[in-house]
């Protein structure tokens, strides 16, 4: 019997996933989980055979909770993505899985065949050295985002990051500023940063990150700090505390 924990922060998520497996005899399901942090406690504690694993969580990454497991040795995980940006050439070519939401049944199947497969393959590479290989292959550039998904009112829309202009942090959410458009995300700052390329995106102050393709002009102003003019004429603050590169290494940028 394969042993199998779900972990999505979305109810009707893991309603689907046990849905999907209710017809599988050789599967059965001994947790769920809605957090990264209920996930390790989760998967530390029972050790599955076989976790399906969403990506985005609400207090960290999918990729987060496999670091912070005790033990790597026992588990086989299939992400879950909403996102097709998160390299999954590096899915494909490990013995790890990965299943695209909306989750498709034939493809569903097919994971689970694979999974089979590889919990009955004698000799075959760890589980954890696997997942090592798969986490730091995620951690590379290939895994720094091209768009954006972005919920408003009754719709979801992608937006490109190459259309951004510059982010803001309001509290609980970032302000993406697109030309004329801005967009409201649900995140922290922090989180929207590590999905953009920081060889395109620089935070230059406590609460603002900014297209380096976007800025026409940078000037000298008081106390060491710069003030940055974008193409579309806005004005930022650029502090000292955050200006790691000089002008130099931007038109590199």
């Amino acid at each position: 019997m394969i042993r199998a924990v779900l972990v999505d922060d979305e109810p009707p998520a893991r309603r689907k996933l046990r849905h999907l497996l209710a017809s599988e005899a050789d599967v059965s399901i001994v947790g769920e989980a809605g957090s990264g942090a209920a996930a390790v406690e989760l998967l530390n504690r029972v050790q599955p055979d076989l976790a399906f694993l969403d990506v985005q969580l609400p207090d960290c990454s999918g990729f987060d909770v496999v670091e912070a497991l005790a033990s790597r040795d026992k588990t086989q995980v299939v992400f879950v993505t909403a996102h097709e940006d998160y390299a999954l050439k590096a899915f494909e070519v490990s013995a790890v899985d990965y299943l695209l939401k909306p989750v498709e049944p034939s493809r569903f199947t097919q994971s689970l065949q694979r999974i089979r497969r590889t919990l009955e393959a004698p000799g075959s590479k760890q589980i954890a050295s696997r997942l090592d290989d798969l986490v730091a292959a995620l951690r590379s550039d290939s895994a720094y985002v091209r768009r954006l998904l972005i919920q408003e009112n009754d719709r979801s829309l992608f937006v490109e990051v190459s259309r951004i202009d510059w982010l803001e942090a309001a509290r609980n959410y970032v302000c993406i500023h697109c030309g004329g458009r801005t967009h409201i995300l649900r995140a922290s700052l922090e989180s929207v940063a590590a999905k953009l390329d920081p060889a395109k995106f620089r935070r230059i102050n406590r609460s603002e990150i900014v297209n380096l393709d976007r800025i026409a002009e940078v000037r000298t102003w008081f106390h060491g700090d710069q003030k940055v003019t974008l193409k579309t004429g806005k004005e930022l603050n650029w502090s000292r505390r955050y200006r790691g590169a000089s002008l130099t290494e931007l038109e590199r940028a």
